[in-house]
C-alpha cells in the first residue's frame, strides 16, 4: 500500500506509515487544528499599552458608528416601513373607537329600557361615465411599456413579408386623436357644469361617482335622503330607502338596487330636548345606509323646490360639506 502511494506527498506517507497504531492520522489532525486556532490574547505589560488598546477600541467604535450613520442616510430613498399600513391603522383607530362607543350606547339604551328610532338613508350613486384620468407617471409608464414591447415581438423571416416590429410607430394620445375622421370631435372630459360649478346636474364629474345629497333646511346640514322606517307596516330597509328618495326627488328617478344589505350604520344619542320631543320613547336614532345605483331620470323640479339646496356631489365634496362635524365627515369618507 505504501508503494502504491509512492511519492504523492509526505503527508500521505505519514498517514500510512505513522507508527502502526493510527498516531500518524492523529498527528495530522492536531497539526491542522493548531493551524486554525486563534492566537492567544496579548498580555498587557504596562499602562501605556493599556491606553493604546483602549484608544484603538474607541476608534473602531467611532468608525462603526460613522458607517451605520452613513448607511441610514442612504436608506432615505427607500420605502418607509412606517407608512406601509398607515391607511389601515388610521381606519382601525377610528372604527374601533366608534364601535366601542356604539356598544356603550346600546347598553345604555337597554339599561334605561328605551328603544331606538330606526331610520334608513339612500346612497344614490351615479357610477362613472368615462374612464378615470391617468396621472402623468402612468402615462409615462404606458408609453415606455409600448416602446419596450417592440423588442419582445417576434421577427418573422423576410420571405414571409411580415412587418418588422422595430418599424412599428408608437403614437401618443394627441397623435391618435389627430387621426380621427374629419368633422368628428370626441366629447369633452370636462363639461360646462364642471367649469361653472353647477352641482344640480348629472352631467358633471363624469370620471368619478357622484351621490344625491340634500340640504333640507337651514337648520339641518347636508345629508343623504333619509326617512324613518315604518315598523308597524313591516317596511324593509330597501323599501324605506326608495320612499326616502321619492320624498325628495320625485318618482322620475329609475334606480337599481344591487343588495338588500345595508352598507353601514350610525348611532346617535338624543339630547334631553330631542328625547322629550319624541315622547321620551326613544334613546336615540340608528341610521342604516343603503347603496342604490342611478339608472335613468332626474330630480323633479317640483320636489327640488321643497329643499333648501341639493346636488350630485362627489365623495370629497360631500366630506367638505359636513366638515364641521368630524364624526360625520370621517364616516362619509370611508363609506362613500
Amino acid at each position: 500500500m505504501a508503494r502504491q502511494l509512492g511519492k504523492s506527498s509526505s503527508i500521505s506517507r505519514t498517514i500510512v506509515n505513522g507508527n502502526g497504531n493510527g498516531n500518524g492520522i492523529n498527528m495530522i489532525m492536531r497539526r491542522s487544528w493548531n493551524s486554525k486556532a486563534k492566537p492567544p490574547p496579548t498580555k498587557l505589560t504596562d499602562l501605556e499599552q493599556y491606553k493604546a488598546e483602549k484608544k484603538a477600541a474607541k476608534e473602531r467604535r467611532t468608525q462603526m458608528y460613522a458607517f451605520n450613520t452613513k448607511r441610514k442616510e442612504g436608506e432615505s430613498s427607500r420605502r418607509d416601513s412606517t407608512k406601509k399600513y398607515h391607511n389601515r391603522n388610521q381606519f382601525r383607530n377610528w372604527h374601533d373607537e366608534l364601535a366601542k362607543r356604539e356598544l356603550f350606547l346600546d347598553r345604555e339604551a337597554r339599561r334605561k329600557g328605551l328603544k331606538w328610532n330606526i331610520k334608513v338613508a339612500a346612497m344614490i350613486e351615479r357610477i362613472p361615465i368615462i374612464t378615470p384620468d391617468k396621472p402623468d407617471w402612468e402615462m409615462d409608464y404606458l408609453n415606455l411599456f409600448a416602446e419596450l414591447q417592440r423588442y419582445d415581438n417576434v421577427r418573422y423571416p423576410k420571405e414571409l413579408k411580415m412587418a418588422d416590429p422595430m418599424e412599428f410607430e408608437i403614437l401618443t394620445e394627441e397623435e391618435l386623436l389627430a387621426q380621427l375622421p374629419e368633422g368628428f370631435t370626441p366629447a369633452p372630459r370636462v363639461t360646462e357644469a364642471d367649469k361653472s360649478g353647477d352641482v344640480q346636474t348629472l352631467n358633471r364629474k363624469l370620471n368619478t361617482r357622484v351621490y344625491l345629497s340634500i340640504k333640507p333646511n337651514e337648520d339641518e346640514g347636508w345629508m343623504l335622503p333619509t326617512a324613518s322606517i315604518n315598523i308597524d307596516k313591516k317596511e324593509t330597509f330597501l323599501e324605506g330607502a326608495k320612499r326616502a328618495t321619492q320624498m325628495v326627488a320625485g318618482e322620475s328617478l329609475e334606480l337599481f338596487c344591487p343588495s338588500n344589505c345595508p352598507m353601514g350604520v350610525s348611532a346617535v344619542e338624543y339630547t334631553e330636548e330631542e328625547r322629550k320631543a319624541n315622547g321620551d320613547s326613544f334613546f336615540g336614532e340608528k341610521t342604516f345606509y343603503m347603496r342604490i345605483q342611478y339608472d335613468d331620470g332626474d330630480v323633479e323640479e317640483s320636489s327640488a323646490g321643497k329643499m333648501n339646496d341639493w346636488g350630485w356631489l362627489t365623495r370629497d365634496e360631500m366630506v367638505d360639506k359636513v366638515s364641521g362635524n368630524d364624526d360625520a365627515a370621517t364616516f362619509y369618507k370611508y363609506m362613500l
